[in-house]
């Protein structure tokens, strides 16, 4: 069975499309059920209502985060530095090529960007179960690499700051195509990116 092939999972799918390009306020429960194509009343039947719906689509977007990347929980940062600064590029390449290349997460980004300018308890459900994991797993391996604790303000923007490099292939993947000249990322594009944004990792070789 496909993730749209249930009444319960074609609401999930039409309510992030739907809060995303509409806002939470002005989407209504008869605009969800039509792009369901379900009743009206199976939003109550397996949400209770609007909100549920809401939160159930941020629930769906952090798992489905967790699953692309391969992180469940926070990963510990391995002793020896070298096995560390692989894993930090084993994941970083794998996040470049889920923002840059995945149709689905495209789908997700305008209800995303709204919990970023203005936050819910959806946007702690986003947090707590998608990027505070993602956060806490690069801190542990940066720090493990420069020698500074986790925690340490300059760990927490390096993370920040890395995050942000990887996302910004996903927000302005249209300027880039356009100055490419490319339709759609292809295969040399792609591991272009990896390459790129891999090469940034020896900054993190030392106590700055």
């Amino acid at each position: 069975m496909t993730p749209e092939d249930s009444t319960r999972d074609r609401l999930i799918h039409a309510s992030i499309r739907l809060f995303g390009e509409h806002g939470y306020k002005a989407t209504t429960t008869r605009m969800l059920a039509d792009e369901a194509r379900a009743n009206i009343g199976s939003i109550a039947y397996y949400f209770d209502n609007k909100h549920g719906l809401y939160l159930a689509a941020a629930h769906y977007i952090a798992g489905a985060i967790r699953q692309r990347l391969g992180l469940t929980r926070p990963l510990e940062a391995p002793q020896d530095q070298t096995a560390a600064r692989e894993l930090l590029e084993t994941l970083v390449r794998r996040m470049v090529r889920t923002f840059a290349e995945d149709i689905e997460l495209r789908q997700w980004l305008l209800l995303v960007i709204r919990e970023q300018v203005r936050p819910s308890d959806a946007f702690d459900i986003l947090q707590q179960q998608a990027f505070g994991i993602v956060q806490a797993t690069l801190s542990a391996l940066i720090g493990r690499l420069t020698g500074r604790d986790t925690d340490d303000p300059r760990t927490i923007i390096e993370v920040h700051t890395l995050i942000g490099q990887v996302v910004f292939f996903l927000i302005g993947r249209e300027p880039l195509l356009r100055r490419l000249n490319l339709q759609t990322f292809d295969t040399d594009t792609l591991e272009a990116i990896e390459d790129v944004v891999a090469s940034h990792l020896r900054l993190y070789t030392s106590p700055g």
